[in-house]
């Protein structure tokens, strides 16, 4: 059987129609095209296949590095949590320095933080090359293999180290530091239970939600160094690797996705554009807009998860609150405090503020600035804040504590200076008491309108000076309220100090007459810049005649 033109008929000019003879001769089909429409067939499968393997390479690569984030994220996770460690032992050697490792005072620090952490918590001795065992907190620690004698290697650098993986039931990550101040012969070891191996879940609504990943010390995938794991390990498919400071070591991340990180459709892009490239070879023009299309989507999910993962790294702004006191419930007295980040949720400062009650009616209070940004900066301003409280608790004067924190700082070591004043209100006695380094007085406001208190400025804690702090006592009206700033409040870039402060002055007499709240909402409205580089705070304390008494 043919099929091909009617009798009589002429043939179509050549290059217009194309003549298909079929014959179906011992079940053999024959299909006979001609050469400009397989050459034109051919070119436009060979665009199609070029197409298709573009598509996958964009999609491939797209796919790459949203997972290079995803794994980045973690690894900003595990450096937060690394800070978040070395600040909790710094504190707790900072305590065990300023007290003369008393075991009271360690146990009664050690409480807290075992309650957030739920791990073995230690102070130690090492002299002569040996270490001694001060006091304890929570569950005996195991100690590394060799013992103590492990204990003996640590140097008094402040720095946190990782002293490795501990078998049992279950096993425990073992670390440690040793405070830079004091003496240099004090440890604080602490050891956290690991998971069981069990793969860890991961909610739904988080970041990392389909991601297969393992984490491990050191620098190699050991399953013996497994930290914690969220599918089987090893870990299927085509994993990606990142390496990510931890301590004085490093921990492997190993993360691969179960699913396609920008979602199907994009995964099975390749495939479409080549099944539809070659039954529409025509229309190719219309496949190339598609893929560039889903192109812009595949951006706009890598653009999504960038967002995510700042959002993510506003842990390190989180720690930085998290080191700031909630102010207690005084009495005779009413405070409050405002702080604002000098950039976004990226940054941390070293800005801080503290209120002590010494008696009713009578506050000790703190603020500080230090210099620098990032871990530093809040690793320094933790340690001054935590040593104030330690020196008041002693029962030292505001002078003795002032000098006290000259020890603590050197600029030509730590290369870093703060800024600080303290000062005793008495509001019983209508008396106030300030010490400054380097920083602002405080501002005083009462219905005859706001004033910058007159206060001897010694150079900042980290700078050496010859010659102790001295107070300077004021007398204060029975009602009045006392603002304490940083100098975000009044620096702005090309302007003099003095129309900062003039500026704080007149908006401090213009809300005096508010709640103390909304008086600190109004001020930090008009004098924080919204293109500055600097941290903000502003404490305030009202008090309305005599303070009372407590029975």
């Amino acid at each position: 059987m043919e099929v091909g033109c009617p009798a009589g008929s002429a043939f179509p000019e050549p290059g217009r129609v194309v003549l298909v003879t079929v014959n179906l001769r011992d079940d053999m089909v024959t299909v006979r095209l001609r050469k400009v429409s397989i050459v034109v067939a051919v070119l436009l499968l060979a665009i199609t296949g070029v197409l298709a393997f573009l598509t996958w390479r964009v999609t491939t690569h797209g796919e790459e590095r949203l997972l290079d984030r995803q794994l980045a994220q973690v690894g900003s996770l595990l450096s937060t949590q690394a800070a978040v460690l070395q600040v909790q032992l710094a504190d707790v050697g900072a305590v065990a320095v300023n007290t003369n490792a008393n075991p009271g005072s360690f146990a009664r620090f050690g409480a807290t933080q075992l309650e957030q952490t739920g791990q073995s918590l230690s102070l130690w001795r090492v002299t002569d090359g040996r270490a001694e065992q001060l006091a304890v907190q929570g569950v005996d620690p195991v100690l590394p293999g060799n013992g103590s004698q492990a204990l003996t290697a640590l140097q008094p650098d402040g720095q946190l180290v990782i002293l490795g993986i501990l078998p049992g039931e279950p096993r425990r990550l073992a670390y440690g530091l040793m405070p830079a101040e004091g003496a240099g012969d004090l440890l604080v070891y602490a050891e956290s239970p690991l998971p069981d191996g069990e793969p860890a879940p991961v909610d739904d609504a988080s970041p990392l939600a389909g991601l297969d990943l393992a984490l491990y010390l050191g620098t190699q995938a050991d399953p013996d160094q497994l930290l914690q794991a969220t599918a089987p390990t090893p870990i299927d498919g085509d994993p990606q690797r990142t390496a990510v400071p931890f301590g004085n070591t490093t921990v492997t991340v190993v993360g691969a996705s179960d699913a396609p990180l920008s979602g199907p459709l994009a995964a099975a892009l390749p495939w479409i554009v080549l099944g539809v490239g070659c039954a529409l070879a025509v229309g190719a023009v219309t496949v190339v807009e598609f893929v560039s299309r889903r192109r812009a989507l595949a951006e706009g999910l890598a653009a999504e998860n960038d967002r995510l993962y700042r959002q993510q790294r506003g842990i390190a702004g989180t720690l930085q609150h998290a080191l700031l006191p909630v102010l207690p419930e005084l009495t005779g007295l009413e405070a409050a405090a405002r702080y604002v980040a000098g950039v976004d949720e990226l940054a941390v400062g070293g800005d801080w503020y503290d209120v002590i009650e010494v008696r009713p009616g009578c506050v000790v209070f703190v603020v500080g600035d230090v210099s620098g940004r990032g871990l530093p900066a809040a690793t320094t301003m933790a340690a001054l804040r935590f040593a104030v409280r330690a020196y008041l608790a002693e029962g030292h004067c505001i002078e003795t504590v002032l000098a006290k924190l000259r020890c603590l700082l050197d600029i030509d070591t730590e290369h870093q200076f703060a800024t600080v004043l303290l000062g005793q209100l008495d509001a019983s006695a209508g008396r106030l008491r300030l010490v400054s380094a380097g920083h602002f007085g405080p501002m005083l406001v009462t219905g005859d309108g706001a004033r910058l208190v007159d206060c001897p400025v010694s150079p900042p804690v980290g700078v050496p000076s010859p010659v102790p702090p001295t107070a300077v006592t004021v007398d204060v009206p029975g009602t009045a309220t006392l603002l304490a700033f940083t100098d975000g409040a009044v620096e702005r870039s090309g302007e003099v100090i003095d129309d900062g402060l003039d500026r704080l002055r007149s908006a401090a007499a213009a809300a005096a007459a508010r709640p103390l709240p909304a008086m600190l909402d109004d001020l930090m409205s008009s004098l924080v810049d919204g293109g500055k580089k600097d941290d903000t705070v502003i404490l305030a304390m009202r008090w309305t005649g005599a303070a009372p008494t407590r029975a």
